[in-house]
């Protein structure tokens, strides 16, 4: 079986906002696993871009230094319980980092991010999120959203006081509950997709002013819809529809900085297991 995965990132600022304070990052770790992420900062025009970016350096930095010890001859080898203290601490060591600037000036104070990050293996990818960043799954003609947002909403949505259809103008819909660097400690959630089961699949990583402004079937539409481009490849194709995917998020209003990084898996046969390919491993 051939695996191939191929990556693709844009960031826009969108229409109201000044600065953009997303960051994103797609980076090697060995010959068979790359390691994206993407963090929507917060703490004002000051700090916010500070936090998304040194969180992310810190967390690839420690993602590196902790996968090193299981790469042998170029190949990162991982099961879920190793994969799951290896995001876990890399998250941990990125939120005290963030959390011990936010107290170094007062320009820092409060600042903090999102976080959703996902580390490919092979067939597996291990998904990582804090806060309201999202990871999509596109594949078998559905769109599922792995992640699960860490809001004041989604809050009101599991106890059964609001509908998801009301959630999404909802005043306090920006509102989170969980964030990389505002304490000193910190709760993630962790989820493994074992993509083997499937012919081909897109996974998308993205801040809430993609999500928030597109509806999960209007995402599911670029994605999987074809447009011709002077250029051809799969590079081409994912350039292309990260584009159009942050031209309908301004199309839409773009009231926040909008993130997309945009995989793609293929394999050249799908495996006949029909189980459930998503769990969530803490």
């Amino acid at each position: 079986m051939i695996v191939e995965i191929y990556f693709w990132g844009g960031s826009d600022t969108g229409k109201v906002r000044s600065a953009n304070q997303d960051s994103y990052l797609i980076s090697g770790i060995s010959a068979n696993s790359t390691l994206c992420v993407v963090c929507d900062g917060m703490g004002g025009a000051k700090s916010g871009n500070i936090a998304s970016e040194y969180a992310i350096e810190v967390f690839c930095e420690k993602i590196k230094k902790y996968t090193a010890s299981k790469i042998d001859d170029g190949i990162l080898s991982l099961d879920s319980d190793d994969a799951c203290v290896i995001l876990d601490n890399a998250a941990h060591d990125a939120n005290l980092a963030v959390y011990k600037k936010s107290q170094s000036s007062p320009d820092y104070k409060g600042m903090g991010t999102t976080l959703v990050a996902a580390l490919f293996c092979g067939d597996v990818v291990y998904v990582l999120n804090v806060g309201d960043s999202r990871l999509y799954l596109i594949s078998d003609d559905t769109i599922t959203q792995i992640t699960h947002d860490h809001s004041y909403v989604q809050y009101l949505v599991d106890s059964g006081s609001l509908s998801a259809e009301d959630a999404r103008n909802h005043p306090y819909r920006n509102r989170i509950t969980r964030a990389v660097g505002i304490r000193s400690e910190l709760e993630c959630d962790i989820y493994s997709v074992d993509l083997s089961s499937l012919d081909g699949a897109y996974l998308l990583l993205c801040s809430d002013g993609l999500s928030g402004q597109l509806l999960p079937e209007d995402i599911y539409s670029i994605i999987t819809t074809d447009t011709e481009t002077e250029e051809e490849g799969v590079s081409a194709e994912l350039s292309n529809k990260v584009e159009r995917l942050i031209e309908a998020a301004n199309a839409a209003g773009g009231p926040d900085n909008i993130t997309a990084v945009l995989v793609k898996y293929t394999q050249d046969g799908g495996s006949d297991d029909l189980t459930d390919p998503i769990t969530k491993d803490r």
